[in-house]
């Protein structure tokens, strides 16, 4: 008698197990993927940020290409993010530097999210300015206040 018991609780145990990993299984890889989102669009936003920096620095370098450059810098390192296009331009007094891609999200766990994908959309804007002019600048406040510095002594 216990061992048919026994029996039936093993069974009852396989069956809710079954039960729940069909609920488990597509929340687990959601949960996945939301990490492979999350990673690609702050990468996104980093690479958007470095190439704004660089076209910021490399304004008057006629030679570089700044758009090609920001495009190799999320080449083959994304983790879904498909179709990812880079596009930087400067104007007189700002660089703009955008990404845009599309993240796909395979199978039955996009329905959980209700499209197939997302949309990674970043941009950066960052002011022009000349590093020596900025260096010129902070030298002479250091040498201001060590100056005011020596005066209290």
């Amino acid at each position: 008698m216990k061992r048919k018991r026994k029996q039936e609780l093993k069974g009852s145990y396989t069956v809710e197990a079954a039960l729940l990993m069909g609920i488990l299984m597509p929340v687990l890889v959601g949960i996945i993927y939301m990490g492979f989102y999350l990673h690609d669009r702050a990468f996104a936003q980093a690479a958007a940020h470095e190439a704004a920096a660089c076209a910021s620095l490399a304004r008057e370098d006629k030679s570089t290409d700044i758009s090609s450059g920001a495009q190799k810098l999320v080449k083959g390192r994304m983790l879904g993010t498909r179709g990812m296009t880079a596009s930087v331009s400067a104007g007189t007094k700002e660089v703009t530097a955008a990404y845009e891609g599309n993240f796909q999200i395979p199978g039955m766990t996009a329905s959980l999210f209700g499209t197939g994908g997302l949309r990674i959309r970043t941009a950066v804007v960052l002011s022009l300015e000349r590093p020596s002019k900025r260096i010129q600048k902070i030298r002479g406040a250091v040498k201001v206040i060590n100056s005011i510095r020596r005066k209290r002594e």
